[in-house]
């Protein structure tokens, strides 16, 4: 059932908007906040461009949720053009204190859908990725757009959130005049249903027999870099008999199954697609590999710390480094470079196990600053302070 709603209702009002809930490290962030933020300070809506998001299923009861008539059309520009009006309309159907929006194409619609009104919530907007990596190439018609608004458009919001020290200084570089509505709150890195995933066994025929194991995870795109750490695994190889299992889905997998076999890796890299609990496979993992040529932040860092699981991550633009201080609780090598990852792979499997141990003790002991809980607490006195509600 949701939340009771009445005229005596007093409770600050929040109206999330993100087109979908599903499959990624922001949508994952948002889940994780609305499940830790206080149900009796704050009532909670949720609009989305398009339904069936893999995460939908895993919000609480009271998070009243409000998909927009966008039409039938696969693609996501012409979805998220299409979400204005309607977001517009619920917005004084609902008269929220707070519309939040997760990610640069939301945040566009959510400032378009709130201009206008004569009566507008306050409008605070999350930017997960660097914008001027993130949407290139520059003469793409869409990312060109993209970056032609937002600084039209973010100094209208009323709070701007950057989820790394290194997002924000690059936001800064298309909006220089933001400075007094932008702050850095990391993401909501792991709960505890990380620690509950990570407990669940894998299959011991399942598990490669006496050989270590290397876990990644993400979207199989360009952005995380994993043709990278293909290739890299195959220099391994020459050395360490070492396993590779990639969990996530995309449209760059046919590419990557075609580079496994090239390279005469189909016994040792398997390509797991989406699972709903990655965790028990990074738990299950000697090394966790972060191969990303960018990021916002890097949650899969953060969770595989949690379940105790060494890193090895790229030194991209931006968050890894502000996570991992290399060689205290992780290794950082240089992004795209091939090298560097064999060079760090074989360095923490050849090694004596106090390194390995080391990284997954300093590991553990890092994540805890990235604990939902306490992400959340930072969220809600954000949404205290921007409340239209004294």
């Amino acid at each position: 059932m949701n939340q009771p709603q009445s005229k005596f209702d007093h409770r600050i009002h929040i109206l999330f908007f993100v087109p979908t809930l599903g499959g990624g490290g922001a949508e994952m962030h948002l889940l994780r906040i609305i499940n830790h933020l206080d149900p009796q300070k704050f009532r909670f809506s949720l609009a989305l461009s398009r339904s069936g998001g893999s995460y939908e299923s895993d919000l609480p009861k009271y998070v009243k949720l409000h998909f927009l008539n966008t039409g039938k059309t696969n693609s996501s520009v012409i979805r998220n053009i299409r979400s204005i009006a309607p977001l517009r309309q619920l917005i004084q159907d609902q008269k929220p204190n707070i519309l939040c929006s997760i990610m640069d194409h939301a945040n566009v619609v959510a400032v378009l859908a709130a201009s206008t009104l004569p009566t507008r919530p306050k409008v605070i907007l999350c930017v997960q990725n660097p914008p001027t990596v993130e949407h290139q190439p520059y003469w793409h018609i869409t990312n060109l757009l993209t970056l032609s608004l937002i600084p039209r458009l973010y100094p209208q919001a009323d709070q701007i959130i950057a989820l790394s020290q290194g997002v924000a200084e690059d936001l800064m570089t298309l909006c220089p005049h933001i400075s007094n509505q932008l702050d850095v709150i990391y993401n909501a890195g792991w709960d505890s249903r990380v620690l509950s995933g990570a407990k669940e066994s894998i299959h011991q025929e399942d598990l490669p027999a006496n050989v270590p194991l290397i876990v990644a995870c993400g979207r199989l795109t360009d952005q995380k870099g994993f043709s990278y750490l293909i290739d890299a695994l195959a220099q391994v190889r020459q050395v360490i008999p070492v396993h590779l299992w990639i969990i996530g889905e995309g449209k760059q997998r046919g590419m990557l199954e075609k580079q496994i076999q090239q390279l005469g890796l189909n016994d040792c890299v398997r390509l797991l697609g989406f699972q709903s609990n990655p965790y028990k496979y990074m738990a299950a993992a000697d090394i966790f590999v972060l191969s990303s040529l960018y990021e916002g932040f890097g949650n899969v860092i953060v969770e595989a710390m949690a379940c105790g699981t060494p890193v090895i991550a790229t030194d991209c633009p931006y968050g890894p480094g502000e996570i991992i201080e290399n060689g205290v609780n992780g290794i950082l090598v240089p992004p795209a470079n091939v090298e560097a990852i064999a060079e760090a792979v074989i360095k923490l499997l050849t090694t004596d196990s106090e390194l390995k141990l080391k990284f997954s003790e300093n590991g553990k002991s890092r994540s805890q600053q990235f604990h939902a809980q306490v992400i959340a607490s930072i969220y809600e006195k954000m949404f205290l302070r921007n409340s239209c509600i004294n």
